[in-house]
């Protein structure tokens, strides 16, 4: 019987000590988040988003499924997910009409612009860890007033994206094709 109890009570002192380390775990990861921010920590553990501008029409096959591709027939490098919709407007009035409605959806920011202004990158973090996706968009002039877009949604960060990148861009298209003149 005395053996039980020396057992239970190294088992206690082995749980409080294993609750203080976590503890002292997230206070640490609470100073770390307060010194360098959220985002930066995020970077500096699971390594920098790639910027680079994308040439669609340069697309090569990529071997992670975390990515959605929006591009007209023919124009892009590699096969889109889905072929884009032609608009019958101006190609600024389209890029404004987007602009506004990218300014509605949560967590988004916009990190370049080409010199065109035909192109953007955006942003947009998960709600809770704050994983980046960067969506490029680029605005495509057809003849007379149309115009069509091509839009590619990536995650940065782990193999799959449970389908977030395309529901991003199929509910951002159907806004964009809800609110047409």
């Amino acid at each position: 019987m005395g053996g039980m109890r020396c057992e239970s009570k190294a088992m206690r002192k082995l749980m409080i000590a294993a609750g203080w380390a976590v503890v002292g775990l997230a206070i640490l990861l609470g100073v770390a988040v307060a010194v360098t921010g959220r985002d930066e920590l995020l970077e500096a553990v699971l390594g920098p988003v790639d910027r680079k501008r994308i040439d669609f029409t340069a697309l090569r096959p990529h071997d992670r499924p975390n990515r959605y591709l929006v591009c007209p027939k023919q124009y892009c490098g590699i096969p889109p997910a889905r072929v884009s919709p032609i608009f019958d407007e101006p190609v600024t009035v389209l890029r404004d009409r987007w602009m506004k409605m990218i300014g509605r959806q949560p967590r988004v920011s916009q990190i370049a612009a080409g010199a065109d202004r035909l192109q953007f990158d955006f942003v947009q973090r998960s709600r809770i860890f704050r994983f980046p996706d960067t969506i490029t968009v680029r605005f495509i002039p057809l003849s007379g007033d149309r115009t069509t877009l091509a839009i590619l949604s990536r995650s940065h960060y782990g193999h799959g994206d449970f389908g977030v990148n395309r529901d991003r861009i199929e509910s951002w298209l159907a806004e964009l094709s809800a609110i047409r003149k």
